[in-house]
């Protein structure tokens, strides 16, 4: 037995029987499709394949607009007639969950510039000494009022391998350091590239505003 609809909304019933209580105009076995599964005309087999949904279109038509006040137009016969509606929607953070997947390292998200939060992550190692702290504000300063969005790791609590690790899961475009090391220079990299160069503060400008 079953449990049934009425015909009668929010309405069901229980110890419905087949055949006695309706009749079916399609009778089939139902299966969950795999893969390997014959397609409906039977001339291939379905493939399995991995997917998101990021965004949706739905069509409401008249079901909102008739339940709202003045939620209509009069049409070309001067009747009032209620809006078709549709809605649509982007899901940020299943399309931030589909960029990660597909771009990705053994570190950690290696973020397209289009879409990264931060432009350019910056590394101060060793700001105990007052010297390389300086350095570091001034370089974050002078970036920030030319427009580039830095993210800033002023910790001094934690190693430079700690600081590379979490720059690399982060994945900002690129890593700038700033260290005893650099001198008045900046250490560059691009993130998913092995190179690091040594470029003064005008270089750097130069190579994060292409």
């Amino acid at each position: 037995n079953f449990i049934g609809g009425q015909k009668e909304d929010t309405t069901d019933s229980r110890n419905v029987n087949y055949e006695r209580d309706f009749k079916c105009e399609l009778l089939a076995d139902i299966a969950l499709a795999k893969a390997g599964y014959l397609t409906e005309d039977g001339k291939s087999k379905l493939v399995e394949k991995l997917g998101i949904e990021v965004g949706n279109i739905f069509q409401l038509g008249h079901h909102y607009s008739k339940k709202m006040h003045d939620a209509a137009f009069i049409d070309k016969d001067g009747k009032e007639v209620p809006y078709y509606m549709g809605c649509y929607g982007i899901g940020i953070e299943r399309t931030m969950a589909a960029i990660v997947e597909m771009y990705n390292d053994e570190n950690g998200i290696v973020w397209p510039e289009i879409v990264a939060p931060f432009k350019l992550h910056l590394l101060g190692i060793g700001l105990e000494d007052r010297s390389v702290k300086k350095h570091a504000e001034e370089v974050y300063k002078k970036l920030v009022e030319s427009g580039v969005e830095v993210l800033y790791d002023d910790r001094e609590d934690v190693t430079a391998g700690e600081k590379f690790a979490d720059a690399d899961l982060i994945g900002c475009p690129y890593r700038v350091v700033v260290s005893k090391k650099t001198g008045d220079k900046v250490e560059v990299k691009k993130r998913g590239e092995n190179k690091v160069a040594l470029h003064n503060l005008t270089g750097l400008e130069q190579i994060v505003q292409r």
